[in-house]
């Protein structure tokens, strides 16, 4: 029996939930205005229950750690808004029922780090958008996630990258390499359950959740491939029996095991998940997305100014600005919350961030290492200088004062002398002449480079400032690509 992807089963109606995030790289030129709001998007599980949860940014911060409320939900990194039947927006290309949209950027002194490089920032935040997926029929469900996520403007014309745009604030664009949104999923189903996603002996040990978790990771109607389980398997979240999940460079999706009656239904333990979906996992990823763009321009500008000449001041703000990264957006994690806590571990480990961590710790060390022999070499070819020229000058002048009659013409003589020695001392002893040649052409190297460097030109406003092209591309692993047919 050949292996094929099932289409058959229950309409879309057998679909309780459909939640998706979409998370967006942007840069913003500045905070938003009405009708957003600062803070994180509030949303409330057990409403009119003694146990009510409000997620606003105090109450994240003392159930996680207080160390990423300055990063993630103070009013000077966040905003939000609502839109509801009564908003004016374009439709979804895609038909994505989008419900509310957050702005999440980069702190102040990150920020600030970013505009002191050579090549202003490609990004320097997200854009999340809340909503859900289309009313498709459960087996057409990964096809319409995958067209929601993608927003790059050589695929159907850029029409879902247009929409994104078109709803974003003004002063808001989405960065110029960036081709997928990364998605947020939760699919939850009544009575009669999810229907099967492949069909076949190859398929004998995969359990209904583990089909579905790959379908929506991967966002493909695709047949996985044999070892494809596995590798689910080694991204679960840990989770109740009631939920299934995976997290990965796509994003993250949860798939429930149990029938669904519907939200608001008293006990409804899928309330809880849809509540953590969009807040402590998207918070998750946005954490993640926002360690990776501080990377990608940290390693643009190692590359930048590896290209000439390391300059000392230059390397050392990087150092400087490294570690505070590393002090505070790298080092900031979501404390017991395990599964917040697995989602940006699992997403970092696919998208090579802590290797691009140790590589950057690598480079700037050897750029230091550069810039102290540079400037050693430096040092000796002064001494080397003073040697050359100032020792032969002090003999011949000592022995100009002691003449009997010290006047203009011994000191010329006195001074032909001293050019004599010093010429014969840079010509036979090499060591000295090449520190004294490299002294002069060092020199003119950063006389050079003063004139063009992109340092030290005058910057404006940043709307007014070159955009850069930093390589905002995700590195991740092979397991984590497209399979064939989704492009």
């Amino acid at each position: 029996m050949s292996t094929t992807a099932s289409s058959a089963g229950p309409d879309a109606g057998s679909l309780v939930r459909r939640d998706a995030v979409l998370i967006v790289a942007v840069r913003m030129d500045a905070p938003p205005g009405e009708p957003y709001r600062p803070g994180p998007l509030e949303r409330r599980w057990r409403v009119g229950r003694d146990d009510e949860v409000v997620s606003s940014a105090v109450r994240r911060a003392a159930y996680t750690s207080t160390r990423l409320r300055p990063l993630l939900w103070d009013e000077e990194v966040r905003w939000h808004r609502e839109v509801d039947g009564a908003v004016s927006l374009p439709p979804s290309p895609a038909r994505f029922e989008l419900s509310a949209i957050e702005l999440v950027r980069l702190n102040e002194a990150a920020r600030a780090a970013l505009w002191d490089m050579g090549e202003p920032p490609d990004a320097d935040g997200v854009a999340v958008l809340h909503g859900r997926l289309p009313p498709d029929a459960p087996a057409r469900l990964p096809q319409a996630l995958r067209r929601c996520a993608n927003i790059d403007p050589h695929q159907e014309q850029g029409a879902q990258r247009t929409w994104v745009s078109a709803v974003l604030p003004p002063g808001c664009r989405i960065a110029g390499t960036e081709r997928d949104a990364v998605h947020g999923t939760l699919i939850t189903a009544g009575a009669s359950g999810l229907p099967p996603r492949f069909e076949g002996p190859g398929f004998d040990g995969w359990e209904l959740a583990d089909q579905w978790l790959w379908a929506l990771q991967h966002a493909s109607g695709e047949v996985p491939l044999p070892d494809a389980l596995e590798r689910i398997q080694s991204r679960r979240l840990p989770l109740s029996g009631k939920v299934r999940g995976v997290a990965g460079l796509r994003g993250v999706s949860l798939v429930a095991t149990h029938p669904d009656p519907g939200p608001g239904a008293p006990g409804n333990y899928y309330d809880g998940t849809s509540y953590q979906l969009a807040t402590l996992h998207t918070d998750a990823l946005v954490l993640a997305r926002l360690q990776q763009l501080l990377l990608d321009a940290f390693g643009n500008e190692v590359a930048r100014i590896g290209a000439h000449e390391p300059h000392q001041r230059k390397v050392a703000q990087l150092e400087r600005d490294l570690l505070l990264f590393r002090r505070s957006y790298w080092s900031a994690g979501f404390g017991r919350q395990r599964p917040a806590a697995a989602i940006t571990r699992i997403w970092q480990q696919h998208a090579g961030l802590p290797e691009a961590v140790q590589g950057l710790v690598d480079d700037l060390a050897e750029l230091s290492r550069q810039v102290q022999a540079a400037e050693t070499e430096t040092t000796n070819a002064i001494l080397g200088l003073l040697a050359a020229v100032g020792l032969p000058l002090t003999a011949g002048l000592a022995v100009w004062q002691g003449l009997p009659e010290a006047g203009a013409a011994s000191l010329g003589r006195a001074l032909a002398v001293t050019a004599v020695a010093t010429a014969v001392l840079v010509t036979f002893f090499p060591g000295l002449r090449r520190l004294f040649v490299d002294l002069f052409r060092r020199g003119g190297r950063r006389r050079g480079r003063r004139r063009g460097s992109p340092d030290d030109r005058r910057r404006g406003s940043p709307d007014d400032r070159r955009r850069g092209s930093p390589d905002d591309r995700r590195r991740g692993s092979p397991d984590d690509r497209r399979p064939n047919g989704d492009r």
